[in-house]
């Protein structure tokens, strides 16, 4: 929903950066999908603008150590942003 979209702290010029890191690689992988599921759910009720999500999760499994990063931006031209489409991404180190 667009209202947890704005609850959150830490944006500048319409992009919102988080990193997280953890132990536990299922761990984040459930924190990005849970940031898929808002952004998703938000561009649904919008019509004229859109957001988009990037979310990269790497790390080392030796040293059992994973970063996750999450990127979202606003875009207030949905015809012109159209094409962009949410990412997310792991690079695992084995």
């Amino acid at each position: 929903m667009i209202s947890e979209i704005l609850k959150l702290e830490g944006w500048k010029a319409n992009k919102l950066k988080y990193t997280y890191e953890d132990s536990s690689l299922k761990w984040l992988n459930a924190k990005a999908s849970e940031y898929h599921t808002i952004i998703d759910s938000a561009n649904e009720s919008l019509k004229e603008s859109k957001y988009l999500i990037k979310t990269l999760i790497s790390g080392s499994k030796k040293n059992n150590h994973y970063k996750l990063k999450v990127k979202i931006t606003y875009y207030d031209s949905r015809s012109k942003h159209e094409h962009k489409k949410n990412t997310h991404r792991q690079k695992i180190n084995i």
